[in-house]
């Protein structure tokens, strides 16, 4: 294993200094026993010893007992300590000169194998070189032996698990470093991408919302909170947000317009995890095929589906068999669990509407247009380098309707960094005092920001009464 090459390079690196030492010293006693003899043997034995010791044929020359040799040695560079080579291994690794990265740092465990943060940065120097098993199992190692690296450790080497397709380890390795520290912004962040890219965005927007919290937040993990459902097309094609799985891969065909390929993607594997499979009841729901989706709720358990996919596909069925009343139910369920989406929303609305609860079937149809509207600059703003500093306004404007005000309070300084051309630089940073002000205050608030009565537009699910029957 690359693991046990890299040992026995530390190894070998200590027998050579070991064997340096071996040498001086029998150079001494060989000097001392000698001294009878002439100093041109002497020079001979101590030329015979380096032969020995060091195989270095081609610098040894044959002398006879009484030739005289004078040696002439080209001035020797001073030999660098391990800090100077630790520092030119981490300036190697900025420049992406990995070899030169390798070599400092693999000289400077020679001189200090016992070094602990050499040895981290070798493991990163592993990992440059993608191998990855060699370097998780080093920090582990490391972690275990000394204590105060364990957190580090864990972070970098969840990095290198999402590489490696270890998604479930880099998720608990995360979550560890969350549980102890839980302001870590960078956990938050590489946390809630891996399961963006699984499709897990309604988890996500946990880590999310703490990294808007933190005021510590990019654009496109904004855009992210606009639509949980599914990502913007143009967001999945970023590098960083690759899907991956059956669940990730689904949603991303969902963000493309493209249902069936996202049935196709989910059929075609063995067998579904609930989550997935509430999926695939929301792929029926939505191209109106109520005889699989028929199916589907009769095989799944109503606890394999309480999910926004599944309680939004049982909506649809209850609502096409007539039964509004159930249907207003489960999509309040739906809507509590993802208040972004406004297809459901929409769905709340006629089915309240047939209830006879205008005034709350109202609410929900201006929710959901609002909802669409977000969705609708997201996609924009993922498709596009080019900002609308009113269209940005607006979606701020928006989330603040939406009761949603860290989120607008992002958008606000996102709007204020991309109008630095136009606004003084006074007003800009007057400005974003402002939001930060803001923001702590909402940080010191225990009243959440969109209540559950809001949420739902009013509506009571459990005091839904069945729509008044005319006497004729």
């Amino acid at each position: 294993m690359c693991h046990q090459a890299f040992s026995n390079d530390i190894l070998d690196a200590v027998s050579l200094v070991s064997t340096i030492q071996t040498f001086q010293a029998l150079k001494r006693d060989a000097e001392l026993r000698l001294k009878d003899f002439t100093q041109p043997l002497a020079i001979k034995i101590g030329f015979c010893l380096l032969f020995v010791l060091f195989g270095c044929k081609k610098d040894v020359q044959q002398v006879l007992p009484n030739e005289r040799i004078v040696a002439i040695q080209a001035p020797r560079e001073p030999e660098k300590d391990a800090q100077t080579l630790l520092n030119e291994a981490g300036q190697s690794l900025q420049a992406g000169d990995i070899d030169s990265a390798s070599k400092a740092i693999r000289t400077a465990l020679a001189i200090e194998p016992d070094n602990h943060q050499l040895r981290f940065t070798l493991a990163i120097v592993l990992g440059q070189e993608h191998r990855y098993p060699e370097a998780v199992m080093m920090l582990d190692e490391l972690a275990e032996a000394v204590p105060e690296t364990r957190l580090p450790a864990l972070g970098q080497t969840a990095e290198w698990l999402v590489v490696q397709g270890d998604w479930a380890q880099a998720e608990a390795r995360y979550k560890t470093v969350l549980e102890e520290i839980p302001d870590v912004a960078m956990a938050h962040r590489q946390l809630s991408q891996l399961l963006v890219r699984q499709g897990r965005q309604l988890e996500a927007a946990k880590h999310l919302h703490s990294l808007c919290q933190q005021g510590n937040i990019e654009e496109v993990e904004l855009r992210t909170l606009l639509c949980l459902e599914s990502p913007f097309a143009a967001d999945a094609a970023r590098a960083e947000l690759e899907p991956i799985g059956p669940l990730g891969k689904a949603r991303s065909a969902i963000g493309n317009g493209n249902w069936e390929d996202a049935a196709t993607i989910l059929l075609s594997e063995k067998t579904l995890a609930p989550v997935e499979a509430a999926l695939l009841g929301r792929i029926h729901a939505e191209q109106s095929d109520f005889a699989k989706l028929e199916v589907w709720a009769n095989s799944l358990s109503k606890s394999d589906s309480e999910t926004a996919d599944g309680w939004f596909a049982r909506a649809v069925l209850a609502s096409h068999q007539g039964d509004h009343r159930l249907a207003v139910k489960h999509l309040c369920e739906t809507v509590l669990k993802d208040p972004t989406d406004e297809r459901a929303f929409a769905k709340l609305a006629k089915s309240l509407q047939h209830l006879g609860a205008t005034a709350e079937a109202r609410q929900a149809t201006e929710r959901a247009k609002w909802l669409a509207r977000t969705r609708t600059i997201g996609n924009q703003m993922a498709a596009s380098s080019e900002r609308n500093l009113n269209t940005l306004a607006e979606l701020a404007e928006l989330l603040e309707q939406l009761h949603r005000p860290l989120e607008s309070l992002s958008w606000q300084a996102v709007r204020i960094a991309y109008g630095r051309s136009i606004l003084p630089k006074e007003e800009q940073q007057s400005q974003l005092v402002e939001i930060n002000s803001r923001r702590l205050q909402l940080i010191a608030s225990t009243q959440p920001a969109a209540t559950e009565q809001f949420i739902l537009c009013g509506v009571d699910p459990d005091a839904i009464a069945p729509p008044k029957v005319s006497s004729e």
